[in-house]
């Protein structure tokens, strides 16, 4: 379970100071994610929403073939941030909104798109269901999004990443709890209950080699970083100490700096379209 707020990383932030480390990956990514955006079928006069729409990376990539976009999240934090950054085009907006009654009417939207969201909404199989309420007949779902196992695979020690591996499991609990973290392997079966016709799946294997970018080593930081803060009292003061050290810029174990370094990213697009009237 996730530290108190007074909880300090090995470098001395409290955990309140470490960004969110799904939104930091979008910026080291952003080619591969534009051209798995652009496979979808997109057209100027589409009414597209970007659910749990983060700080707007996605909606604005959906909005760059000039369709109408509109990004929703619940977080007056992220919707600020989504408009500084994107609110000055004229084709995309963003709205407050609740992912379990979104603001609009019923068959009124031709793509909803969700992107590494499904483990933060309340309730999955609720949360499709209202996706399909809003689609109008062969309107398209599309969720983007990986697992904690595929989603960061990095050239780390085995015997390391295999004990922290562990140590963040231990408090899996049902698949109520986890449907979201690892929706890919349920994905067919809960768009099938929403009422969605046979879902299709495209696996895109991101990869990236030393040297890593800036964008890149930040993100592999604070990921290590927010490991350790999740994982650290149930490691040894070995591993505690090795998995800081991977996660220090200032050591010269800094995992992204090693001439060995590799990232990979499973990101798996699950399309569900809603049958034709």
């Amino acid at each position: 379970m996730p530290l108190p707020i007074e909880a300090i990383t090995p470098h001395g932030r409290r955990t309140s100071q470490i960004r969110n480390p799904p939104q930091r990956i979008a910026p080291a990514l952003a080619d591969d994610f534009r051209n798995i955006v652009h496979t979808l079928p997109l057209r100027n006069q589409h009414t597209v929403i970007d659910v749990g729409c983060g700080d707007g990376f996605f909606t604005s990539l959906l909005a760059e073939n000039q369709a109408r976009v509109v990004g929703l999240d619940n977080s007056d934090a992220f919707l600020r941030q989504a408009r500084a950054n994107y609110g000055n085009r004229q084709n995309l907006e963003f709205l407050k909104g609740d992912v379990r009654r979104l603001p609009f009417d019923d068959a009124s939207v031709d793509i909803v798109w969700s992107a590494h969201s499904m483990h933060s909404y309340p309730d999955v199989p609720h949360c499709l269901a209202e996706f399909r309420r809003v689609l109008r007949p062969g309107g398209l779902l599309a969720v983007l999004e990986s697992d904690n196992v595929h989603s960061v695979m990095l050239s780390w020690p085995p015997d390391l990443e295999l004990t922290v591996r562990q140590a963040e499991h231990q408090q899996i609990g049902d698949e109520d709890s986890y449907i979201g973290t690892y929706f890919p392997r349920f994905a067919v079966r809960l768009l099938g209950d929403a009422g969605f016709e046979i879902p299709t799946r495209q696996y895109f294997l991101i990869n990236r080699f030393a040297p890593a970018g800036d964008d890149l080593q930040l993100f592999v930081q604070l990921y290590l970083e927010n490991l350790f803060e999740r994982t650290h009292d149930r490691l040894s003061d070995k591993m505690r100490s090795r998995l800081a050290l991977l996660a220090d810029p200032s050591s010269d174990k800094f995992l992204p700096n090693q001439k060995s370094f590799h990232f990979g990213s499973l990101q798996v697009l699950t399309l569900g379209h809603v049958p034709n009237a």
